[in-house]
């Protein structure tokens, strides 16, 4: 499966996810600590937002009513954008917020942004390295020399050990075609309201991590464990929500559920 395929496989499970409401059961707001995470790491003080893949706008939402910024929201799921749009509906920020579906010129270089989110996974979901680095590669021509990234992953150490392994045997054997013979490359199948969705992944290592982003023009200023509990558990539960940020303090990036990171343009 080669990385354009896997765009369009995606496409069709987040349009599926959204339509059916999956996806705002499952995650019904954002997580708590990372929303007080962008705002303490200039999401507040910016101009120019983009949420990269924003989904229904789950952080959008919330960051139009702490701040003043312009957001750009991008999507390819057409279901996630017209939700997210009925959400503006009864709000005083749908002026403020511009969408674009599926189309990177479309996010224009002639005014960079100040912040550029990648939340919740999105970068895990594009396909193989080439594909993740060339899309940060676009990025950090978007965004200002000043400007900031603010991305979550998975973590290798956390997320779906069997499939992992599967994948991790079938590399050994020669069996994994491409992008699955890459390490910490997984696919998976999950039942929503009867439909069989396929999520494509690439779990994350730090190391990996600061690698990619250093090869598009990024460095780390900061990272730490995005949550130590599921994320549907911490968004689903306020008070899960209080008890999993007090514990993600305490532990090593790595060892959280995902890995939230601030990086900065070199």
């Amino acid at each position: 499966m080669q990385s354009n395929q896997i765009a369009r496989e995606m496409q069709r499970t987040y349009d599926q996810y959204f339509l059916s409401s999956g996806y705002s059961r499952r995650y019904p707001r954002p997580n708590a600590a990372t929303l007080d995470y962008l705002l303490a790491n200039g999401a507040r003080e910016a101009g120019r937002i983009l949420d990269f893949g924003c989904g229904n706008g789950r952080y959008s939402l919330a960051l139009l009513a702490h701040s003043e910024a312009n957001l750009i929201a991008y999507d390819i799921s057409a279901s996630s954008l017209i939700e997210f749009e009925g959400n503006l509906m009864n709000t005083p920020y749908r002026e403020r917020v511009t969408f674009v579906y599926d189309d990177l010129s479309g996010l224009s270089h002639a005014r960079p942004y100040d912040l550029i989110l990648m939340l919740f996974g999105v970068l895990s979901h594009l396909g193989d390295r080439t594909t993740r680095i060339a899309t940060l590669s676009r990025l950090r021509a978007l965004v200002r020399e000043d400007g900031r990234v603010i991305l979550s992953v998975p973590s290798i150490l956390r997320r779906r050990p069997r499939e992992l392994f599967k994948c991790a045997l079938a590399r050994r054997l020669g069996r994994a075609q491409p992008p699955l013979n890459e390490r910490g490359n997984i696919c998976f199948t999950r039942q929503v309201d009867g439909h069989q969705l396929t999520f494509f992944y690439h779990l994350y290592a730090l190391k990996d991590l600061r690698d990619e982003l250093a090869a598009a023009g990024f460095a780390i200023r900061h990272c730490e464990a995005e949550s130590v509990l599921p994320e549907w558990w911490v968004t689903q539960s306020r008070i899960l929500g209080r008890v999993d940020r007090w514990l993600a303090a305490w532990i090593a990036p790595v060892l959280g559920y995902g890995i939230r990171v601030l990086a900065v343009p070199i």
